[in-house]
């Protein structure tokens, strides 16, 4: 294995408590905000640590660090994470001579165990997809539990759910407490404010309050408890510059600052407490430009433009990064991937740069990420072939194929991750506005027994 700049791995005795607590709580595959709220610290916070662990340890990713933990010995196997964050609490370092040499003659077995991990890895990489990454855990019965994205030939991993209750297109879908909210959109009769959220767990559909004003061509993204809904296309053909914000707990809407511009086609995602808006259609135009609202300071503000001008892309978050993909500038479909650094923008560094392209371009469709993996699902082309829905591992820099949903589902549908499945809700297929909702199983477990 490789390890940043080509060091390599330094002894765990270099990682504070802290770290090594973090260290071990990221073995078991859960994410930042996982971590920060067992530990009752922030995701900031968190992402400080792991910078700092990484470093230390000499790797440059989530999956290496992970792997390592479990090969040093420092993940306690078999335990959930919880019980990870409450063990952690309570370890001390062991001062005493006894305890050194306990650990001294466990070493050899350790030296062995940690071979057949890389070898199991080994033939993980092999045979199944890498897209989610992989995690590592074993139980008190020598089984290890891998967590990785299945390869499409082992199990049918797409199913059909309670179809929503309005047929729609067009529409925003947002993730909140468990639940996925379904808003606006198209609908046979015209734009609508409907909002309608979804229970796996009951695979029920229940209506919510709807939106004050109808639109359809948006997109909604969750801060704080709250899903922020901007601009739109209204019933009138015409864009808007309102922001509606909905509170799922109160069932409640209310409005926040106006966007700099009226805009609709818009790609947006939610990282680090803030709202990103990225390109659209203003109405006459599509836009490049890209815009940031503070909800702390219900402030928006401007950022670099993109180097791409187009509405109806797709946008995801990964590794503090994000990705910008696809789209339509009025003549074609766009295959270009760019991804947009939040972090450089507003100094002397360049904040976008470019990743591998899309095998053909697509918009219209629907993205989303899980685990550092972004997927697309859906979407129109140049053509009127079916396109095939696309994941892109940032690790590898390229784009791969997965299985084909069970229906087809067209294009303008709303695709987020809960759990470890992605959602496909609503859309239009072959000029037919549908109500389908259906699963897909993008992380799954496999056990597989220990040699001794």
């Amino acid at each position: 294995m490789q390890h940043g700049k080509g060091s390599p791995p330094q002894n765990t005795a270099e990682l504070t408590e802290r770290e090594q607590e973090i260290l071990r709580l990221l073995a078991t595959g859960i994410s930042n905000k996982e971590i920060a709220r067992l530990l009752l610290i922030s995701s900031n916070t968190v992402k400080v640590h792991l910078r700092n662990i990484f470093t230390k340890i000499g790797v440059a990713s989530r999956t290496e660090a992970a792997m390592y933990s479990v090969r040093m010995g420092v993940a306690q196997v078999g335990t959930s994470p919880s019980t990870q964050a409450e063990n952690s609490s309570k370890e001390k370092p062991q001062a005493d001579q006894a305890a050194s040499t306990a650990s001294m003659e466990a070493a050899p077995r350790q030296v062995r165990l940690s071979r057949w991990w890389i070898m199991l890895l080994l033939v993980v990489l092999a045979f199944g997809s890498v897209g989610t990454g992989i995690f590592l855990t074993r139980d008190q019965t020598t089984l290890p539990v891998i967590t990785t994205a299945p390869s499409p030939t082992t199990i049918a991993r797409w199913k059909r759910l309670a179809d929503m209750p309005t047929l729609r297109s067009e529409l925003a879908v947002a993730v909140y407490e468990n639940s996925i909210y379904a808003i606006g959109g198209e609908t046979l009769q015209g734009v609508t404010g409907v909002v309608e959220s979804y229970n796996p767990e009951t695979n029920s559909w229940q209506k919510k309050s709807p939106m004050p004003l109808a639109v359809a061509d948006v997109s909604a993204a969750v801060i704080g408890g709250r899903i922020y809904v901007p601009g739109g296309r209204l019933a009138s053909g015409k864009v808007t510059n309102i922001l509606e914000i909905f509170d799922p707990r109160q069932d409640q809407w209310v409005q926040g600052a106006i966007l700099p511009i009226a805009i609709s086609a818009y790609a947006m995602v939610a990282f680090e407490g803030k709202l990103y808006l990225f390109g659209g259609w203003d109405g006459n135009q599509y836009r490049d430009t890209v815009f940031v609202y503070d909800p702390s300071r219900d402030v928006w503000s401007t950022r670099t433009h993109m180097p791409t001008m187009r509405g109806f892309a797709g946008a995801a978050v990964m590794d503090e990064k994000i990705f910008v993909t696809g789209g339509y500038n009025g003549t074609t479909a766009l295959a270009v991937c760019e991804v947009y650094y939040p972090d450089r923008d507003q100094s002397t560094d360049i904040p976008w740069g470019k990743v591998e392209n899309l095998p053909e371009g697509r918009y219209a469709m629907g993205s989303s990420s899980l685990t550092d993996v972004m997927y697309l699902v859906g979407g129109k082309g140049d053509t009127k072939a079916t396109l095939s829905p696309l994941l892109y591992n940032p690790q590898v820099n390229s784009w791969e194929t997965f299985e084909m949903p069970p229906l087809h589902i067209g294009d303008s549908l709303g695709l987020v991750s809960l759990g470890n499945y992605l959602y496909v809700v609503g859309g239009r297929s072959a000029q037919e506005t549908t109500n389908y909702t259906m699963s897909y199983q993008a992380i799954y477990t496999i056990m597989i027994p220990v040699i001794p």
